[in-house]
């Protein structure tokens, strides 16, 4: 159960929301809860945390917004010659690619369009899965994105 936080009277609010997460025999997952039109929601996600090959990061764009499919687009930084890499993940779901250990500039735009939402630097380090989860929304102009960073994945 997920309800709002009360300091002075802990879990005594109401809940929003009530959902299991089940759970598998070496299977990492994210739950992430979310807005969708409205209605409060928990988003499951299996965690892609496969060995990742020397030299190489991960990078995994989670949609987890009151959005639209987004498009994630990385821009190697700090090399002679940067290569660009783009990413897209639909409503509620998940995609990921490998890519070039290194220093990136993300931008997040809606598929098809090409306002940028949001964008950030971020470091995709050798042998690591970064997962940045798209949150907010874009009707109001609020995405951003959230990272969590598993190093040292052989």
């Amino acid at each position: 159960m997920i309800s709002m936080a009360n300091t002075l009277e802990p879990c005594t609010n109401p809940t929003l929301i009530e959902a299991q997460v089940p759970l598998l025999a070496g299977q990492n997952v994210s739950a992430v809860a979310t807005i969708s039109s409205t209605q409060t929601v928990l988003l499951q996600f299996v965690d892609p945390l496969g060995p990742v090959a020397p030299g190489n990061g991960r990078f995994v764009l989670v949609n987890s917004a009151d959005a639209p499919a987004l498009q994630a687009t990385l821009t190697q930084e700090g090399v002679k010659n940067p290569q660009t890499f783009t990413i897209s993940a639909a409503p509620g779901a998940q995609s990921w690619s490998g890519v070039p250990a290194g220093n990136y500039l993300v931008q997040i735009t809606a598929v098809g369009g090409t306002a940028v939402l949001t964008s950030q630097q971020i470091n995709l380090a050798d042998q690591s899965v970064t997962l940045s989860y798209a949150t907010g929304e874009e009707l109001n102009n609020t995405v951003e994105l959230v990272n969590r960073v598993i190093r040292d994945v052989f």
